[in-house]
């Protein structure tokens, strides 16, 4: 286990070319191949998603109003604090509600592993995951006894054994199986 403070996550550019995602954590190999990846993405324009065939995603408004996806000609509206989920090679463009968005998401190889994230803000045990990425400005969590405090999208990373606890805050938990 190990924290990781935003200032570290590491610039990539999205693969349309329209932004910069920042990816937290992957299990990226030499070759720059991912079966699993967690980035925060700013959305500041209207727009098209990047196709990622065989890609399940799941992601949550982190900052900002809001954003509506068109996925496949369905509407599908991204609130703050809401776990949408898509696929990756669906034909989806996003409108922005009112201003730009941040959104946290996390990408998963189709039939090499599955994935799933949650929205915690009730104080007591954290599930067991990957990633757990602070969502407001302060998390205090508990760790195998000892207490951390993270800011605004600092990350704990790593298969945990240590029992973990939210003493105050917002964090986001993301598995990957």
């Amino acid at each position: 286990m190990r924290i990781q403070r935003s200032g570290e996550h590491r610039a990539m550019p999205w693969a349309n070319g329209r932004g910069t995602s920042y990816e937290i954590a992957s299990d990226r190999n030499a070759a720059g191949e991912w079966t699993w990846r967690v980035a925060i993405a700013p959305v500041v324009l209207d727009g098209p998603f990047s196709s990622l065939a065989g890609v399940d995603r799941e992601l949550v408004i982190i900052e900002g109003n809001g954003m509506v996806l068109d996925v496949d000609g369905k509407s599908v509206e991204c609130l703050p604090g809401q776990v949408v989920r898509f696929a990756g090679e669906s034909t989806t463009s996003a409108r922005l509600v009112d201003g730009p968005v941040v959104d946290l998401g996390l990408m998963t190889v189709r039939d090499a592993v599955a994935g799933s994230m949650s929205i915690v803000a009730d104080l007591g045990d954290i599930p067991s995951s990957q990633v757990t990425v602070a969502l407001s400005e302060k998390v205090e969590i508990d760790i195998a006894g000892l207490s951390h405090v993270l800011g605004r999208l600092d990350a704990v990373l790593g298969d945990r054994e240590e029992a973990m606890c939210l003493v105050s805050g917002v964090i986001a938990c993301l598995v990957v199986i």
